[in-house]
């Protein structure tokens, strides 16, 4: 195999495990490739006798993307809701143009909340860029789509029938309701504990269960797509904060 192949395999293998590059396909001087979806060619010749870092790499093809385009606030505004997102999942700050990097806060370690716009069959998410244009502070932001997100999640009640033990596959914001876990810890369970094993489950068990609770996310968190956390949360005044120890 030629340098040339080797290289271009190793890049390859490399890209493939970030979360926004993908390869589509080869070119006589490199690949072909999406970054958060948009198309690009390589050339890899410059890198035949001084290869660059595979990073440096990935984020000169991110520093490609063009600046995405930006809605008028006042057609989303209603259509922005918080997602818990682990950093993994998420593409890197890094590279990108500040237009269009996503916006994010920390949460607990490696997640954090951003910010997405429903779509019809898809979500966009909010970027440093939109927040810009349209002057609207991160703490505005973040009011806005959590009284969106308990908007939405009222009538998601309303239609399976109030609170439950267990919020999963409902419509992407599942786990996100640990925001507002206010709104869906049911009746009867006075000293709850929760659990978001991934972005499409939230489960809440009595603290006396925390054991079960714990074990069975744990469970959930092996092999999921959109993987978050095994830790438990309980809900207070400000918001959900880590269950500590034992619970």
């Amino acid at each position: 195999m030629t340098f040339f192949l080797r290289l271009r395999n190793r890049l390859r293998a490399a890209l493939d495990g970030t979360p926004d590059i993908r390869v589509t396909d080869y070119t006589s001087t490199g690949m072909k490739v999406t970054v958060s979806g948009y198309p690009l060619r390589t050339s890899l010749l410059r890198h035949l006798f001084r290869p660059a870092p595979v990073g440096e790499i990935a984020d000169a093809l991110r520093a490609r993307v063009p600046t995405m385009t930006i809605p008028p606030f006042g057609l989303v505004r209603d259509r922005i809701f918080p997602v818990l997102k682990h950093t993994t999942t998420l593409p890197p700050p890094t590279g990108y143009m500040v237009e269009n990097r996503i916006m994010r806060v920390p949460f607990d370690e490696a997640i954090v909340v951003a910010y997405a716009i429903e779509g019809q069959f898809q979500i966009t998410y909010v970027t440093e860029g939109m927040l810009s244009r349209w002057a609207l502070p991160r703490d505005a932001l973040h009011t806005l789509a959590l009284d969106n997100l308990r908007a939405k999640t009222n009538h998601v009640l309303a239609e399976i029938g109030g609170p439950r033990r267990e919020y999963a596959a409902l419509d992407g914001f599942d786990a996100a309701r640990l925001l507002v876990a206010d709104l869906i810890i049911p009746p009867g369970v006075t000293d709850p504990v929760l659990a978001i094993p991934h972005e499409h489950a939230l489960l809440i068990h009595d603290r006396a269960d925390a054991d079960a609770l714990r074990e069975r996310a744990a469970q959930a968190l092996r092999g999921a797509s959109l993987p978050l956390t095994s830790h438990l949360y309980r809900w207070t005044d400000g918001g959900p904060v880590r269950a500590n120890g034992a619970v």
